[in-house]
């Protein structure tokens, strides 16, 4: 048993070092060299094997010795993973996988394989037609349609109708009708086809197309084991979790004075005072803002669009005082001057010395020679052309604010004005912009093109009523032309509501100041006695938090109209809401999920802050609009919280065990294993959900993406303390440096793997 014991770890911890070194070869390799030699060798297959086979037998040994405690819940949560590598086993030889592209009207009975060979399919295929449909009022893609038409090869019904989707409708002739969409397969005689891509005038598609009759059934066999054990272990009294809550819940926290702080933030601006600059009224700017135009293939108002304008160009979304939709309306309006501030960040020195500044901050003029020439154009030339990626760098922020400048004086963050054809298209012009061969009348032609100059003049000469008057013109405009596509009034005020709570950074800086002082105290009075005041201010803390988090969360959802999980700063938000959401549910009983709790949602918040500055609301790529993704991504996000909540535990066992405080020590350890056993269960969930979306939208549930490597890698780690036999990991100082170090595994699969490895969650 012992020998079995130890050669499961070895063969585990060298799968991990294996997988581990993989993600990093494939950032310079690629993926296809690393999935040939590593991922899907021969080698690589066998050690998972073997790690199974053993594991199967260490199992059964310990299942049948008469003195193991081992439940039939922990059991069969082995188990359950013996079913999986054996669907992927059976899924690597025995699936078939290809691609098809046919043209309009075009019939095929092949596909090609991954290698390039052609291998007939048994039946036929063609092309019916291929559709892109847009989000209303916009350009952007919101699902690709192909519609085919299969027939078999004789008379012999397809013995694997049940296999059909909903979508496929079959006809007397023996032919069936195939709709197949982003996160819909449609399938015919067990082949399923999958959207890969398509023609660029829309006259054809790509299809991937997979065939796996037994893989595919014993993965999800096994999904669906390793769900219900998981909950069968969360529940049974006979498992190690059971005792661990015991051991834990003797934790009592120490009481002491309550602390309460108030951190004063402050801005300071470099603006230059070339020239006197044009007062734009805040109401005016506010009511400007209201105004709905077409920005990155979402319609918006334009408040949303001088939020990313302004952040862009200074990192915060207000400048000297004034907001963005007055900052905005003056690079509009009173062009002059604002060219003359200095409030474009430059964060680079080669950038600074090149276009002549002192310090980071740099006006749009600074960017122009006296011959009036781009300072930057021929340094970005030279560096693309001698492959000079580090000078690329240095200079592609600077580079990218003095085009967003540009963007703005082109009109294409002012396509505002819309127009109905009598197909029900929509388009829309920015002001200026040629109109074609619209049929107006000459009236609605003379607002169209004029309008804006009358509000720049109202503006200038400080006629706020007439100002004011144009400005809801265009809005009433808008509603009547664009009626089917155009916000409602409430969703622009609700929009412009959220622009304005979600740009306030002093709660995040109030949030993070208390906690860790709070934090801070609580761990260093740990026997004192004295922290009843400090519990109650953290509990209100939590509370005032989840709070302000829901409320931000709920107005990305209502503005965007999908669950808020698109990309890190969302992502980032929900884990601060879901570690609030564990801390308030758990902090009866285990003081230090309280004492932490706010803390890790405070650095979660800030994080978001930082890395991403409140991106942009857009609309959703096709592939992700899914509710299975959002599933996933909820629950792996609760798995980092708990994660997280670990690492903290593990940093106050380690205070804990420097002041010779071994009965709290132990307590901690014993805390932080009760917390694995959700923590693990919801990450080994979140993978397996995952893996169900990637299969209904690519057709395959494993690709050996680097998150998703990265991903495995953390929930093998995390999972080794859960098994009490391990030695080194019974002695509760070894189980807090455990807990630190393997969080390290979180930080690399949430951050780590966006910016230094290459793959398909890069948006993440």
């Amino acid at each position: 048993m012992k020998h079995l014991k130890n050669l499961i770890l070895v063969v585990a911890t060298a799968i991990i070092l294996i997988l581990i070194t993989a993600t990093i070869v494939e950032s310079s390799k690629g993926t296809a060299f690393v999935r040939q030699h590593i991922y899907t060798s021969a080698w690589f297959v066998v050690l998972w094997a073997a790690l199974a086979v053993v594991a199967a037998v260490y199992i059964a040994l310990r299942k049948n010795k008469s003195k193991s405690n081992i439940s039939t819940s922990v059991f069969l949560v082995h188990a359950s993973f013996l079913v999986i590598l054996l669907g992927a086993f059976t899924s690597w030889n025995m699936a078939e996988n290809g691609t098809i592209h046919l043209r309009q009207n075009e019939t095929t009975s092949t596909m090609k394989d991954e290698e390039g060979e052609t291998k007939e399919l048994g039946f036929e295929v063609s092309l019916k037609n291929f559709n892109v449909v847009n989000y209303p009022g916009t350009d952007a893609p919101m699902d690709y349609v192909t519609t085919l038409t299969a027939k078999t090869k004789g008379s012999a019904e397809s013995k694997n109708s049940t296999e059909r989707s909903s979508a496929e409708s079959k006809s007397p002739d023996n032919t069936q009708e195939i709709e197949v969409s982003m996160n819909n397969i449609g399938s015919f005689n067990g082949y399923r086809f999958i959207q890969s891509g398509y023609d660029s005038d829309m006259q054809g598609t790509t299809l991937g197309v997979y065939h796996d009759p037994w893989g595919i059934g014993i993965t999800y066999t096994g999904y669906a084991l390793l769900f219900i054990s998981l909950i069968a272990t969360m529940v049974s009294k006979k498992t190690r979790m059971r005792h661990l809550y015991r051991k834990a819940l003797s934790l009592q926290g120490a009481k002491a004075w309550a602390v309460t702080a108030l951190l004063a933030v402050s801005s300071f601006s470099t603006t230059a005072n070339a020239q006197e600059m044009v007062k734009i009224d805040s109401d005016i700017a506010d009511d400007f803002g209201k105004i709905c135009v077409l920005y990155n293939s979402r319609i918006t108002p334009i408040n949303t669009v001088a939020m990313s304008f302004v952040t862009k160009l200074c990192g915060k979304p207000t400048w000297d005082g004034l907001s963005s939709s007055e900052v905005f309306a003056g690079w509009i309006f009173d062009v002059p001057y604002w060219e003359t501030v200095k409030m474009i960040e430059i964060k680079e020195k080669k950038a600074q010395e090149l276009l002549g500044i002192n310090g980071k901050w740099a006006s749009f003029d600074d960017f122009w020679d006296s011959y009036n020439n781009y300072k930057l154009d021929a340094p970005l030339k030279k560096a693309y052309k001698d492959g000079d990626t580090k000078l690329q760098k240095q200079l592609r922020d600077a580079d990218e604010k003095f085009n967003i400048i540009r963007m703005l004086y082109g009109g294409e963050m002012l396509k505002m004005f819309p127009y109905t054809d009598k197909k029900g298209h929509i388009q829309w012009f920015a002001p200026g912009q040629p109109l074609g061969n619209l049929k107006l009348d000459e009236k609605e032609l003379v607002f169209i093109k004029k309008s804006m100059d009358y509000l720049a003049e109202s503006i200038i000469t400080g006629d706020k009523a007439r100002a004011e008057e144009i400005a809801k013109k265009i809005y009433s405009y808008q509603h009547v032309r664009g009626k089917a596509v155009v916000p409602s009034k409430f969703s622009i005020y609700t929009e412009t509501f959220y622009n304005k709570t979600n740009a306030q950074r002093w709660p995040i800086i109030l949030y993070l100041t208390l906690s860790l002082v709070l934090a801070i105290v609580s761990t260093l009075s740990l026997n004192s006695g004295k922290l009843k005041k400090t519990r109650l201010v953290s509990s209100v803390l939590a509370w005032v938090m989840l709070i302000h988090t829901t409320l931000l969360l709920a107005l990305r959802w209502y503005v965007s109209g999908h669950l808020p999980m698109s990309n890190g700063y969302e992502t980032m938000q929900f884990m601060a809401w879901a570690t609030l959401i564990v801390t308030l549910v758990m902090q009866k009983r285990f003081l230090p999920v309280k004492q932490f709790g706010p803390l890790l949602s405070s650095f979660a918040l800030l994080v978001a802050m930082i890395t991403d500055g409140n991106p942009q609301i857009t609309q959703l790529m096709p592939v992700l609009q899914s509710p299975l993704l959002s599933v996933h991504v909820m629950v792996i996000m609760f798995s980092y919280a708990l994660f997280g909540l670990m690492a903290l535990i593990g940093l106050q066992g380690l205070i804990a065990h420097h002041r010779k405080q071994k009965e709290k020590e132990e307590q901690l350890a014993a805390l932080s294993q009760f917390l694995l056993y959700p923590a693990v269960a919801l990450i080994a969930i979140g993978i397996f959900i995952g893996a169900i979306w990637a299969n209904v939208s690519w057709g395959r549930y494993w690709s050996w993406d680097s998150k998703e490597t990265w991903a495995l890698i953390t929930m093998l780690i995390y999972s080794a303390p859960l098994h009490a036999d391990i030695k080194w990991l019974r002695k509760a100082q070894h189980m807090h440096i455990y807990m630190l170090l393997a969080f390290l595994s979180v930080l690399m699969t949430y951050f780590g793997v966006n910016y230094f490895l290459s793959g398909m969650h890069s948006y993440a």
